[in-house]
């Protein structure tokens, strides 16, 4: 099964450097990938909040039918 069809696939790593899963005090989880050999610079992966993993192309479904624009 290809990745690209897992739900949980957000982004293949591109560079291999390593990668560093931070965690903050908000609760927000994030993973980088270093994109030079010195770890100056890096590449969002993915990120989660509260257990939820967030695909960073995900399109955003607004299941709000009842919010109209009135002229």
């Amino acid at each position: 099964m290809s990745n690209i069809n897992n739900p949980d696939f957000v982004r293949g790593a591109l560079y291999d450097f390593g990668t560093k899963t931070i965690k903050t005090d908000s609760g927000i989880e994030y993973c980088v990938e270093y994109i030079t050999e010195d770890k100056k610079q890096t590449r969002l992966l993915w990120f989660k909040e509260s257990g939820e993993y967030i695909r960073l192309n995900a399109k955003v479904e607004n299941d709000d039918t009842t919010a109209q624009a009135v002229a």
